[in-house]
């Protein structure tokens, strides 16, 4: 269900390639959310005619109330961090999740501020697209990162059309009997 990614920005990009919005859907992100997790979506709203709606900070700092408030029939996508990465006020995520389901919108998080050092359970959580950096907590290098896509979103269309992502390319004799089949 994990992938390896150049960035979380390139996670984002690749769930929101994969990800439904028709005209007059929201997709809700956190207020003051950081960039890589706000330009994709708002091409993607842009390109589908989607409204951003934006949660913001409240004075006791329950992000999760906030972004329910927004959550409706006409939500598409919620895309938020685990922790806002300005000050680091967490986000109840299994509440988000909750709504989310609820309404039947497609939950993506981005965990580069928070994961090594706080616990995150994807089974209770249950998103659909998880991505993360590795430069802060899990010590590793930039251009570096995770992507986890839920079983459910495994069959979609990835951002680059490589050689190596297609259905029998470690046949080298047949590279050039071309499939439009992706591989496992």
């Amino acid at each position: 269900d994990i992938s390896i990614a150049p960035s979380a920005s390139y996670g984002i990009a690749t769930a929101a390639k994969n990800l439904d919005v028709k005209e007059g859907q929201s997709i809700v992100l956190l207020d003051e959310q950081f960039p890589s997790n706000v330009y994709s979506w708002s091409r993607k709203a842009q390109e589908s005619r989607a409204e951003i709606k934006f949660a913001k900070r409240l004075d006791d700092y329950d992000w999760a109330r906030s972004v329910v408030e927004l959550i409706d029939e006409k939500t598409a996508i919620v895309a938020v961090g685990h922790v806002h990465w300005t000050d680091g006020s967490v986000i109840d995520l299994q509440k988000v999740s909750k709504a989310c389901k609820a309404a039947g919108a497609a939950l993506v998080i981005d965990g580069t501020q928070s994961f090594g050092v706080m616990p995150f359970d994807v089974s209770a959580i249950q998103p659909d697209f998880v991505v993360t950096g590795v430069y802060k907590w899990l010590l590793g290098p930039y251009s570096y990162g995770y992507l986890y896509s839920a079983p459910t979103r495994q069959n979609g269309i990835p951002l680059e059309e490589n050689w190596i992502t297609r259905k029998g390319s470690d046949n080298f004799s047949g590279l050039v009997d071309y499939v439009d089949s992706y591989g496992p």
